[in-house]
């Protein structure tokens, strides 16, 4: 009876062991696989980030059209190589033959290429095709399926590649007849990047297998080897082993209660279900970091995709409409700046929390990074969309008390509203942020809905940046003037002022294109070419002030003066003969680097103009703080005049100020008799506007000194000065 309790116990140990072993050998398989498919799912997605830069028609133009190797070195090689980490870029042509290789920040020759040509060319190959069979079926090749990705093997390294066809982002038929090139990006999976990927798969650190290195028996290992065997890269990671876990802690047991197989096979059957739930626990853990963002545990963009391709599924079938917002907190840099980055994610979580609170259960709020969250909102319509965007605003608009102190938060958002199912995630994602934009730049803390004619502002802008670069380069800026008349109608002085026509749009307004050079940073180009014309052209009219307007981006420059001062020596101009306008806003910030330009200013012999004055921010402390000469009355002022007695009043007050400083007057906008006999009257002596004349070429301007005779203008000079002596008197 013994031997049979021995035997028995015996079996039953030697069972419960070829149970561990089995067991720690189903747990290495399911690692082994996470790693494969962790590192593929990793391609995949970096992959598919590079279809906004595929899907683009000025790509197709710069590639399949004309082949641009700066533009392509710019938007694919440094581009790819910085925002994607991809370190290698390969452009191939509609034969998929390498034409453009790019290598850490450089460009090289296409042999550069025959490492990674086996991979690239089947991976290509395989993309082609699928092209030509959606394109057969006529089926749309948008972002989701504009991509393919693979790993490859090198020199004991493992790289992930990623493919898209450069295609035109609207229905485009002269771009659409030229065979797309393909965009291939290589990059080498670092040990940080396996780091993080064992976190995210809650195993042990991954690391690469060191020629030479000698690994410890119990530890997993990966062969990963190209498709003709000859390059290898071998990963290794201390696994998991639950079976021999389980063994120990249950050989105790089984060894007490030997004698009582009832018992052992009780206690087996609990292990055994132990284990499966902490394997299926391990899974559910890994799955849901893998879709949530970690900060506030919020859907992450992976996840917001998939909600939104489910989202646009119920609205094939049923209609309505899906909402997208795009939820930006304003300022938040601010706020790491200022309290640090513990107290920005404190702010992210904050405000997750209160979002979370506002929305159905059926809806879904995500968080892509940075400060950026998405909603999506199901079954709606455009006033439920707007009534959530209010609450949003309503709800993220004031103190929020963190830890580290008390802020003021607030947030833009933009809507776009979705009632076709064939809009992808990322399409659905670029109108709201281009909705976002809008919101932010109509000043913050609203929100906008997302139109078509946001798209075509996008794209004007774009068209109007570079024709004014062109425009810029060749000069093709054009310079006229406004006459500054006396009361006699002789003229004293003019303005230069800046006319643009665009070779296809025709004339284009300052107010459009000065802002625009500003936020394109040419506005020194700009201010240069213009004070240029008009220092040669103020050669033509001796005794007359030409007078120039210089931005606030110009004065502050330390390029400004230097270039001021070669535009003298190259054009032989005294600056006496030129004046310099300044609008108030330049005095605003009262900093000494503006002090001392405008000082320097006028010890060349410049006069200084403030323009615009009595439009808000006029200040008697920088009138005798700054060295001005002449202040130009607003025209906001003068076109009231006759209509609003407050208005006639402020400019009798400036003029009598500008008396007391001993500084000239010169009045804008002056467009009927009536505003004149007023500012006459007043005293102001200098006048500019259509009532003389609207801004002309330059050779109107010698028309019409031409046409004074000259005793009537010595005759009216004579007078104006024992005016202006009164006056100053």
């Amino acid at each position: 009876m013994a031997i049979v309790v021995v035997a028995a116990v015996c079996a039953l140990i030697g069972s419960l062991w070829m149970w561990a072993v089995q067991t720690d050998k189903a747990s290495l398989a399911r690692e082994e696989n996470l790693v494969r498919v962790g590192l593929s799912v990793y391609a995949e997605n970096n992959a598919r980030l590079m279809a906004p830069m595929t899907i683009w028609s000025t790509a197709v133009e710069n590639t399949a059209v004309n082949f641009n190797h700066t533009w392509v070195a710019d938007n694919y090689g440094s581009y790819f190589e910085e925002y994607l980490a991809y370190e290698r870029t390969f452009v191939l042509d509609a034969a998929n033959r390498p034409v453009f290789v790019w290598h850490e920040k450089a460009e090289l020759s296409p042999e550069h290429y025959g490492e990674f040509q086996g991979p690239v060319q089947a991976m290509a190959t395989a993309l082609r095709q699928k092209y030509k069979q959606q394109r057969a079926a006529g089926q749309p090749f948008k972002s989701r399926s504009n991509s393919m990705s693979s790993l490859a093997v090198a020199d004991g390294q493992i790289y992930m590649l990623g493919a898209s066809l450069v295609l035109p982002d609207e229905h485009d038929a002269r771009l659409s007849r030229y065979t797309p090139y393909m965009v291939v990006g290589v990059h080498m999976i670092t040990p940080a990047e396996l780091v993080e990927l064992s976190h995210q798969h809650m195993l042990s650190e991954i690391s690469m297998v060191r020629k030479g290195q000698v690994l410890d028996p119990s530890a997993a290992k990966l062969m990963l080897v190209n498709d003709n065997d000859e390059a290898r890269a071998e990963l290794t990671w201390m696994p998991d082993r639950p079976g021999q876990a389980m063994f120990v802690r249950a050989l105790a047991p089984v060894l007490f209660v030997g004698f009582s197989l009832g018992a052992i096979a009780l206690l087996l059957l609990y292990q055994t279900n132990k284990t499966a739930r902490s394997l299926i626990a391990s899974e559910a853990r890994a799955k849901h970091m893998a879709l949530h963002d970690a900060l506030t545990g919020l859907p992450n963009r992976t996840l917001f995709a998939d909600r939104l391709t489910q989202a646009t599924e119920r609205l094939r079938r049923q209609g309505g409409h899906v909402a997208v917002f795009c939820i930006g907190l304003d300022r938040f840099k601010d706020v790491n700046d200022t309290l640090g980055h513990s107290a920005g994610d404190e702010l992210i979580r904050v405000s997750a929390n209160r979002i979370a609170g506002m929305i159905r259960t059926g809806d879904t709020l995500a968080r892509l990074g940075g400060d950026e969250f998405v909603i999506i909102q199901t079954d709606t319509e455009p006033h439920s969309a707007a009534a959530l965007a209010k609450r949003v605003l309503e709800n993220l608009s004031g103190n929020v008390a963190l830890e580290s102190g008390q802020v003021y938060s607030s947030c833009s958002i933009g809507v776009t509203l979705l009632h076709e199912a064939d809009i992808d995630a990322a399409e659905a994602l670029r109108q709201a942020d281009l909705a976002l934009y809008r919101a932010k730049e109509l000043g913050r803390a609203q929100f906008a809905f997302f139109e078509v004619e946001m798209d075509a502002t996008i794209k004007l802008r774009k068209q109007l940046e570079t024709g004014l670069r062109e425009a810029l380069h060749v000069e093709a800026i054009e310079v006229v003037y406004q006459p500054q008349v006396d009361h006699y109608g002789h003229i004293v002085g003019v303005e230069a002022l800046a006319r643009w026509t665009h070779p296809t749009r025709g004339p284009i307004s300052p107010a459009y294109f000065v802002p625009l050079a500003e936020e394109c940073g040419l506005m020194m180009e700009l201010g240069t070419l213009i004070m240029k014309r008009a220092m040669l052209d103020s050669k033509r009219w001796p005794g007359l002030k030409v007078a120039i307007n210089v931005s606030a981006t110009q004065l502050r420059s330390p390029r400004f003066l230097p270039e001021l001062k070669a535009l003298l020596a190259e054009t032989h101009v005294e600056p006496r003969h030129i004046e310099i306008e300044i609008t108030e806003g330049v005095l605003l910030n009262d900093d000494t680097s503006t002090q001392h330009t405008l000082n320097a200013l006028r010890h060349m012999g410049f006069s200084i103009a403030l323009d615009d004055f009595g439009t808000g921010y006029s200040s008697l402390g920088y009138l005798s703080r700054y060295p001005v000469d002449k202040i130009k009355i607003d025209r906001s002022f003068v076109s009231n005049l006759g209509v609003d007695p407050d208005a006639e009043a402020v400019i009798r007050a400036i003029i009598k100020l500008a008396k007391a400083l001993n500084l000239n007057i010169v009045a804008e906008g002056v467009e009927t008799k009536a505003q004149r006999n007023i500012l006459r009257q007043a005293g102001c002596a200098i006048i500019q506007g259509y009532l003389f004349s609207k801004p002309v070429p330059v050779g109107e301007i010698d028309l019409m000194r031409d046409a004074q005779p000259q005793a009537q203008v010595t005759h009216i000079n004579r007078a104006r000065a024992r005016h202006v002596g009164v006056l100053r008197g």
